[in-house]
């Protein structure tokens, strides 16, 4: 086995521990939007020196238009994500929150069918049905109080579908180019749109009591999860990425019972699976039909 699919486990590791984290600052009595925006600075500052020692930034800062366009996009569509689901971790439960912003491969989908007239495979349906059928279940549940509560579960998958926005214009803004460049872009400006969401969402407030979990999760969850598998990628299959990361909610979930003994539900526990199963099926559907075109 390549040395390079070991970066796998390790980022799920890293991106798991993000909710849980979130809900540690939010709990200290810092705002959503303001732990976005720090977690973002921090990994900026972290990844510009060697950005600019390289060039890899000026090369990044020298694209087309085309290319600077879609990353400014992306890093709008990422402070979206950002704000919208660390804002849905206040409101219900960690592994109901983290369990519906995975499903944003099926708003990639749904975005591609609309944008680039790539229709979903028909392999796909039924898997894509299925997890939309969990999410339904988690959204009635929530309603019902089996734990959750419905707010934060649209907002979770507000935050989904920013992210698939992000992931589309950051696949075509990357056609050419380093990931270190690209990141560090987008990095720092996704923390400008941040900062200037602020006064608009109870300004900046970051107790000291919530810096450590802010400085875990740019180090561990950004730098640990996301950027590490943006350097996977170059090495490793989107497929396998893609599976791993359906143990995300099933990382949070055990990360939120250590850390706080936050318990799921029976019925949020039953819709987060369904979603899990849904998304798995679906990511087979793609495989096999890109295997027979």
């Amino acid at each position: 086995m390549k040395k390079e699919y070991l970066l796998v486990p390790v980022g799920v590791a890293g991106v798991s521990i993000s909710g849980p984290l979130v809900k540690w600052a939010l709990a200290c009595g810092a705002s959503p939007v303001t732990v976005a925006f720090l977690r973002l600075l921090l990994a900026t500052l972290v990844l510009l020196v060697p950005a600019l020692r390289t060039g890899a930034l000026r090369e990044m800062l020298h694209s087309s238009r085309r290319q600077l366009a879609l990353a400014v996009a992306a890093a709008a569509l990422l402070a979206l994500h950002f704000a919208s689901w660390m804002t849905s971790l206040s409101r219900t439960s960690t592994f109901a929150s983290v369990a519906l912003v995975c499903t944003q491969p099926l708003f990639v989908a749904a975005l591609s069918g609309v944008a680039l007239k790539e229709p979903i495979k028909r392999e796909a349906v039924p898997g894509a049905l299925t997890a939309v059928v969990g999410a339904i279940g988690i959204g009635v549940f929530s309603a019902g109080g089996g734990g959750g509560d419905t707010v934060g579960d649209l907002l979770a998958l507000a935050g989904a579908a920013f992210m698939a926005g992000h992931w589309l214009c950051g696949r075509a803004a990357r056609r050419t180019g380093s990931a270190l460049g690209y990141m560090t872009f987008v990095y720092g400006l996704t923390s400008v749109f941040l900062a200037l969401l602020m006064p608009f969402t109870g300004g900046f407030s970051a107790p000291a009591a919530s810096l450590p979990a802010i400085v875990l999760l740019a180090l561990v969850c950004t730098l640990g999860g996301q950027a590490l598998f943006t350097y996977a990628l170059g090495f490793v299959s989107a497929d396998v990425v893609s599976f791993a990361l359906l143990g995300e909610p099933v990382g949070a979930a055990i990360w939120a019972y250590l850390l706080f003994g936050e318990q799921v539900t029976a019925p949020l526990l039953a819709g987060g699976v369904v979603v899990l199963i849904g998304l798995a099926w679906y990511m087979l559907g793609e495989m096999r039909a890109a295997r027979r075109s």
